[in-house]
C-alpha cells in the first residue's frame, strides 16, 4: 500500500501547502482520507483517475477537510461522467452536509449528484463500519464542536492507517493509533497549547503513548514547518510513503 500526500496544509495555506487530503492506493483502487478544497487539483497533478477512487472518508465538516467534494462531484458528472459507485463516509449528517455544500458552491447541481451511484454512510464512535474489505473506526476528538470532529482509522488490505483529524490533546488518540502501520497526527503549533489543535511541545510529551510503526505530522503552521532541531517526522505535499 502507498500513501500520497495530496495536501498536508492548514486552513490558511501556511507554507504554500494544499488543504488536507491523503490518497491511499492498493491493487489499483484508491481511498481518500479527507478531501480539502484543493484536492481535485492535486489529483490531476498526480494523474489519478477519479473513477478509481472508491471511497472518501471525512474527519469533520471544515472546508479545508471536505470542501473539495463539490469539485470532485462536478468533475465526475460533467467532465468525466462517473460509472463506478462511490462511497462517502463521515460524521452524522454527512449526506445533508455534502448536498448543502454542493448547492452553495454550484447552485442547481446538488440534485444532479443524486444521479451518481453515491452511498453516504455515517460512522459512530468506536463502532466498526464495514464496507467490503474495508473497516473504518472513528473516535471523537477535540476541535470545533459544530464540525463534528473525529479521528479515523482505516483497516484495508491487511494494513491499518489512522488520522487524527484536527484536534487538541485527547486520550482518544491513544486507541486511535493502537497497532497501526501509519498514524498521521496533526501538529498545528510549535509551543502554544489551546483547544482545537496540538503543539509539537505537547506531542514530545505524549507521542510515546502511540502504538504505531510510523508517526508523521500534518496540518502545520509556518513555525512548525520551519522549526530546527525537530525529532518527529513532518509530512510535505507530494510525499509518498510505503506502508
Amino acid at each position: 500500500m502507498e500513501l500520497t500526500v495530496l495536501g498536508c496544509g492548514d486552513a490558511f495555506g501556511n507554507g504554500g501547502r494544499n488543504n488536507t487530503s491523503f490518497l491511499l492506493s492498493a491493487s489499483g483502487e484508491h481511498v481518500l482520507l479527507d478531501c480539502g478544497a484543493s484536492t481535485l487539483i492535486r489529483l490531476k497533478h498526480e494523474g489519478i483517475n477519479l473513477e478509481d477512487i472508491s471511497t472518501i472518508i471525512i474527519t469533520h465538516f471544515h472546508g479545508d477537510h471536505f470542501g473539495g467534494i463539490p469539485f470532485f462531484l462536478i468533475s465526475s458528472m460533467f467532465e468525466h461522467p462517473r460509472k463506478k459507485p462511490l462511497t462517502i463516509i463521515g460524521p452524522k449528517g454527512v449526506n445533508k452536509k455534502v448536498y448543502d455544500l454542493q448547492e452553495a458552491m454550484y447552485p442547481g447541481t446538488a440534485e444532479a449528484t443524486m444521479e451518481l451511484a453515491i452511498s453516504y454512510l455515517e460512522y459512530e464512535e468506536g463502532i466498526p463500519l464495514i464496507i467490503g474489505n474495508k473497516t473504518i473506526v472513528a473516535w471523537e476528538v477535540d476541535h470545533s464542536i459544530p464540525s463534528i470532529p473525529h479521528g479515523v482509522r482505516l483497516e484495508w488490505q491487511g494494513k491499518k492507517v489512522a488520522f487524527s483529524g484536527d484536534t487538541s490533546w485527547t486520550d482518544n488518540l491513544v486507541p486511535l493509533s493502537k497497532k497501526t502501520d501509519l498514524f498521521i497526527c496533526e501538529c498545528n503549533f510549535l509551543d502554544k497549547v489551546s483547544f482545537g489543535h496540538l503543539s509539537y511541545t505537547e506531542l514530545l510529551d505524549t507521542f510515546n503513548k502511540f502504538e504505531t510503526k510510523q508517526l508523521w505530522l500534518t496540518h502545520m503552521a509556518d513555525e512548525v514547518i520551519d522549526a530546527d532541531d525537530f525529532i518527529l517526522n513532518r509530512l510535505s505535499d507530494g510525499q509518498k510513503l510505503k506502508i
